[in-house]
């Protein structure tokens, strides 16, 4: 997971059920302000994967914050669209800096 000093966060891989939990422990501290999720590099994306978007998106809008997809892979575009949660998705903060978090 790679981080900006804009709260753009890559996500890269897999984003998946068994990978959610740790995912979020590294988010939390970046839900003060609105958040930006690259997640043009993900792999797999199911269900799970979105309901874990809309609840980081229901967490940041109860603190007066956004939540906004960029660059969305394939997998992801196809669920969150299956599911009518086009409002997850956008184009803002475009940079490609980052601070190394992990994958």
């Amino acid at each position: 997971m790679d981080m900006n000093r804009k709260n753009k966060i890559k996500i890269k891989g897999e984003l998946r059920a068994r990978k959610l939990a740790a995912i979020r422990s590294r988010l939390i501290p970046y839900t003060d302000t609105d958040l930006s999720l690259d997640l043009s590099e993900i792999s797999e994306f199911d269900t799970s994967s979105l309901q874990f978007l809309l609840s980081i998106q229901k967490e940041l809008e109860a603190k007066g914050s956004t939540l906004v997809v960029v660059s969305p892979s394939e997998s992801v575009e196809r669920i969150v669209r299956f599911y009518n949660k086009d409002f997850l998705l956008g184009s803002r903060i475009s940079t490609n800096e980052g601070i190394n978090h992990g994958s």
